[in-house]
């Protein structure tokens, strides 16, 4: 997973941090906490260091699942799915941009499925990244 700007293991991010480092992005980030809850309930979402390399990663939960991550990045962030095959298929029949689906389908494919990695920096990035969580979730 690529690189978070949270690189110091002793500090975990906050919602302070959160605020100032991601600026503008930071409502759709809250809007991603806010799908997942009202439309699956059981939220919960948990900070993990993985490593110096990978830094702070926020990992968003429900009923036990792993829905996505969260990368934070200098005024934006990315989100970080792992589909399976079930899901894969859903996005490549979508209506989703054609870069994800090439994206996914270039993607190495593990027993947990392929992983890929979208940049959340507009409305339109965040419309995108709410149908992913649909499609991983109906599967």
């Amino acid at each position: 997973m690529s690189a978070s700007i949270y690189t110091e293991k002793l500090v975990e991010p906050n919602d302070k941090m959160l605020t100032y480092d991601l600026a503008e992005t930071k409502s759709h980030l809250d809007k991603i906490a806010e799908f997942i809850e009202s439309a699956y309930g059981d939220f919960m979402p948990e900070w993990k260091f993985y490593n110096q390399k990978s830094g702070w990663i926020l990992k968003m939960f429900t009923k036990k699942r792993n829905v996505l991550f969260i990368v934070p990045c200098d005024n934006y962030f990315r989100v970080a799915f792992t589909l399976g095959d079930k899901a894969s298929d859903l996005v490549f029949n979508s209506q989703l941009p054609d870069a994800i689906k090439k994206d996914l389908f270039e993607a190495k494919k593990y027993a947990e499925g392929r992983t890929i990695q979208i940049e959340v920096k507009t409305e339109n990035d965040l419309d995108t990244i709410l149908d992913m969580i649909k499609i991983k979730l109906t599967n």
